[in-house]
């Protein structure tokens, strides 16, 4: 919220104008800035920087395209801008507009001056429009359109302190009177704006000489770096093919990448680990500490490296403009499934995590479609998963060859995008349309990608995957380490290995664990990785800690990942039979793609949709499928000798 007695300047634009980026560089946050729509859904509040000189709030509205909103994220806009919000109406409106798409994004700036807002027009993306030989009058503009203009460049602070001096104005300026309806600004036609507007874009575009380009004084339309190169990428089979060797090359680095900080991350918890218990091995709190809390966190933090090469290698893909194309690319076969090219941003942030691309799902205009979005949502394979992923895979895979665990990762991610595809197409029958599906989205140009900006978005994400896990993993690790080895069992004249067995069969797990064993014996495991699986509903990556506390109290194991992988190897079930068979892990995979193991999924899901109904059938069918598929796998695998 906005303090009090702090006036309040609200950023108002088209999707990818350079909205986003012109508020980190006022505010000096590091908020997370994408190179495609749809990607901020609330607004963002801070103040100015102390260094402008301007004591005042900014906020960063959602994008919109018209003040006549179609979209839950529009809505928050037009109702912010005339003070409908939880915030009053702003005292200055700074409308960003993409300089190289004048005949689009001054639309916005001119429904907000006919509605009577104080606007300040910031015009970005200079640089794109000299590419193409032109040169933006800022003068002709600023008469044009009656109120003040001027020229930035945020990535690089050009412009900003003009910017700041004529928001300063503004507000020292009479305030102006009530703004006029929305529905009073469409009376004037919107025919006619257009015809105005392409007026302001003819008198106000001067051509420029550009080195290399011999159009005989014509200026290009359009990019011919992008155009050139949109030849090939949006092409109907050449670019899904590009898409799929880009998609593979990003998940076989995750593996081949990530390696060396993986080992050294493994060593440092293990090697904690070891230095805390040896200090009492005969205390309990010591041993808690050491075995349980360390260990546990340490068995998910280091996949942590994975999860940073793959934000990385998606933040170059994003800052480029690459993703967007990707949209395009899918909105046909979307299409098929009752979606389009809109549901692409928010399922594309459900690989990151569900719940942001839930809240990206109100982007989507159509309902029928937002609700069909957030429903598949779960199935995207989350970075949550990927630590799962990870041990499995590298339980499956041969040292010697880590390729082939990349390759399966692509595939892992491949199906779930597959069976998100083929639910949504199920269910979209049985939701009636309330209308023909519209999609509509303005391409960026290609830019090369700003490695500054890029590790800061990678940082954002990374630190707020810690914080979203952190707790649950420390405390699930703690509860089960305790309930592993209390009650303590009298373990008199046993050997060692038998001690362990008997003090885990006596304990509070192991005596609850009893109850989820014939669901577990299906899928060629006990009730160890049964416990393991109910904790990941706090958290999916919580079943690696959880596993990891559990096969250290039943193994002996020191606590590295290595030794993880070896307790894993050498773990038996109660016959003696190897309790991670190939075909046993393969199933546990299949069902991590597939089940619903988020509680806060859950929650989040239930407030998009309005009602419990749509999250309850979410646990119920994908958790319930998933059980099944990995039944059939495990059993299939063992009929074709495999196990």
């Amino acid at each position: 919220m906005p303090s009090i007695g702090r006036p309040t300047v609200a950023l108002l634009g088209q999707p990818n104008c350079g909205k986003t980026t012109l508020f980190n560089a006022l505010t000096g946050f590091r908020n997370r800035t994408v190179n495609y729509p749809g990607a901020t859904v609330e607004w963002a509040i801070g103040p100015l920087r102390a260094s402008l000189g301007l004591d005042a709030d900014l906020v960063d509205l959602p994008g919109l395209t018209s003040l006549v909103p179609r979209s839950p994220d529009e809505a928050v806009t037009v109702r912010s801008l005339f003070g409908q919000a939880d915030h009053e109406r702003p005292a200055a409106v700074v409308v960003v507009v993409d300089s190289s798409q004048l005949s689009r994004h001054l639309y916005v700036a001119r429904q907000a001056l006919d509605a009577g807002l104080p606007v300040v027009v910031a015009a970005t993306m200079g640089d794109l429009l000299a590419r193409r030989g032109l040169a933006l009058s800022v003068a002709d503009l600023q008469r044009r359109l009656g109120c003040p203009v001027d020229a930035i460049d945020a990535r690089t602070g050009d412009g900003i302190d003009g910017l700041v001096r004529l928001i300063r104005g503004v507000l020292e300026a009479p305030p102006p009177n009530a703004p006029r309806p929305v529905a009073a600004v469409l009376a004037d036609g919107v025919l006619a704006s257009y015809r105005e507007i392409e007026s302001m874009e003819r008198d106000c575009l001067t051509p420029v000489p550009l080195p290399g380009l011999h159009l005989g004084g014509a200026a290009p339309d359009v990019d011919v770096f992008t155009a050139r190169i949109d030849r090939w990428l949006l092409h109907p089979v050449c670019g899904l093919f590009i898409f799929g060797l880009v998609m593979v090359g990003l998940f076989a680095s995750v593996f081949l990448l990530a390696r060396p900080l993986m080992d050294l991350i493994d060593g440092l918890f293990a090697a904690s680990a070891a230095w805390i218990v040896a200090l009492s091995p005969d205390s309990l709190l010591v041993r808690l500490l050491g075995d349980g809390i360390v260990r546990g966190v340490g068995a998910v933090l280091v996949f942590l490296p994975q999860i940073v090469v793959l934000f990385l290698g998606i933040g170059f893909l994003e800052d480029s403009g690459y993703l967007a194309r990707a949209a395009v690319l899918v909105d046909r076969p979307l299409a098929a499934i009752g979606l389009n090219g809109r549901s692409f941003v928010p399922l594309l942030s459900g690989f990151a995590c569900a719940i942001p691309g839930m809240l990206a799902a109100r982007t989507v205009s159509d309902r029928r479609e937002r609700l069909l979005t957030i429903f598949v949502m779960p199935l995207m394979s989350c970075s949550a998963r990927l630590p799962v992923y990870a041990l499995l895979l590298a339980f499956l895979t041969p040292n010697d060859r880590p390729w082939i665990g990349g390759l399966a990762l692509a595939a892992l991610y491949l199906c779930s995008v597959a069976s998100g595809a083929i639910v949504a197409g199920l269910v979209s029958r049985l939701l009636p349309r309330t209308g023909p599906s519209r999609f509509m989205l303005e391409l960026p140009v290609y830019r090369a990608p700003r490695l500054g900006s890029i590790l800061t978005a990678t940082v954002d994400r990374s630190r707020h995957y810690l914080v979203k896990a952190g707790v649950p993993i420390v405390v699930i690790s703690a509860a089960l380490w305790l309930l592993c080895n209390l009650p303590v069992a009298s373990t008199a004249g046993l050997s060692p290995g038998e001690s362990r067995a008997r003090q885990l069969e006596a304990s509070y797990a192991g005596r609850a664990g009893k109850c989820i064993e014939p669901l577990m014996e299906p899928l060629g495991l006990d009730w160890r990785v049964g416990g393991s699986m109910v904790a990941a509903f706090a958290a999916r990556e919580a079943f690696v800690g959880a596993l990891a506390v559990i096969l250290t109290v039943s193994s002996g194991d020191p606590g590295s990942r290595e030794s993880l992988l070896l307790s894993m190897r050498a773990a038996t079930r109660a016959d003696g039979t190897p309790l991670f068979t190939t075909a046993a892990t393969v199933g546990l995979v299949v069902f991590f793609v597939f089940a619903l193991q988020c509680l806060s999924t859950l929650a989040v899901s239930a407030r998009e949709a309005g009602s419990w109904l749509m999250p309850l059938v979410q646990l119920v069918s994908f958790t319930g499928f998933a059980y099944a598929a990995a039944f059939l796998v495990v059993t299939g695998l063992r009929a074709a000798g495999v196990d």
